[in-house]
């Protein structure tokens, strides 16, 4: 016991360190807005061409905004090392869907490794998409 107080501050303070902040999530929330509303401007402005620019442009920050928080949430219950890798690189600025590649590849690999099964990243990829779907519903 004695030789585990000592080491107990760097344990608690590694977990911190890695973890998502309030800044992460507002960077994260930011770009992922940012990267993904003229696409939806585009969308909206094809299915819906009475609309004028200023309502296109209201309804498209709108509905971005509120499916990176929904976003956001989804992820934040992943395990920490995908939750990170999901997350982290979006907040400092890169891109999407290079972010989401990288993460299937690493939830590949790590089923490959037997690090996690099959069923596992199963549940946890058809859990998040339904924790998005009723965000957006409600």
């Amino acid at each position: 016991m004695k030789k585990l107080l000592p080491t107990l501050p760097l344990l608690l303070l590694s977990q911190f360190a890695f973890a998502v902040d309030d800044q992460d999530e507002k960077n994260y929330t930011t770009h992922y807005t940012a990267q993904l509303k003229p696409m939806v401007v585009q969308q909206l402005n094809a299915a819906r061409p009475e609309m004028t620019a200023a309502a296109v442009e209201s309804e498209a920050s709108a509905y971005v905004s509120r499916m990176a928080g929904c976003q956001l949430n989804a992820l934040k219950d992943f395990p920490e090392v995908y939750r990170d890798k999901a997350i982290l690189p979006v907040a400092e600025g890169a891109d999407l869907a290079e972010t989401t590649q990288s993460l299937n590849q690493t939830i590949l690999q790590d089923i490959e490794d037997g690090k996690l099964t099959k069923d596992q990243a199963t549940r946890m990829v058809v859990t998040a998409q339904e924790s998005v779907q009723l965000c957006m519903n409600s």
